[in-house]
């Protein structure tokens, strides 16, 4: 979560403690340009919270509505039911050769680990990804909806509902 993603020039003879400082440096002055005087978020949940708006909005607009999704589903003490934490808790895939299992199962749902917001209401115990800047503003400042839930197409366009009703209009709709 706080090794920031952004392109380097790493000299060759760098230790890995030296990147992991550049990385981490890096992260801590994005941070510390980032307006969070409207949250009410540590920045440990801002950060798990960007980390997990990363892997679920592919577009950029999508990234304060999922932000939204996040925020009012904690203030409501739901479950966050996001994807990626199950992914992140699978680990690697050896079958698909991917670190982000594509077609989470019913079983996989299942999982026993505090990262399934699927079973454990709350965040996850630790970012799932590093969040690049534009995920950690829409941590900081979502934009104000009444979502509750959405759904990503086939084309990775997310859909937004209000209500179980509309999630499962979505479903229908989108073909998921």
């Amino acid at each position: 979560g706080y090794l920031f993603p952004d392109t380097y020039l790493i000299p060759r003879e760098a230790t890995i403690d030296q990147v992991v400082s550049l990385l981490t440096n890096t992260f801590e002055n994005k941070f510390a340009g980032l307006d969070i005087s409207k949250s009410n978020f540590t920045q440990e949940e801002l950060v798990i919270i960007a980390s997990m708006i990363e892997r679920e909005a592919k577009r950029a607009e999508d990234r304060p509505k999922v932000a939204s999704v996040i925020i009012n589903r904690l203030n409501l003490g739901m479950k966050l039911d996001i994807d990626a934490t199950i992914q992140y808790a699978l680990g690697y895939q050896e079958d698909q050769k991917r670190w982000w299992k594509k077609g989470l199962t019913l079983e996989d749902l299942k999982l026993n680990s505090p990262y399934n917001t699927y079973r454990v209401a709350g965040l996850p115990p630790t970012p799932i990804s590093n969040p690049g800047l534009e995920s950690l503003r829409a941590a900081a400042n979502p934009v104000d909806t009444s979502y509750l839930f959405y759904i990503t197409d086939k084309d990775g366009i997310n859909r937004y509902a209000e209500d179980l009703d509309g999630h499962n209009e979505n479903i229908r709709k989108y073909g998921l």
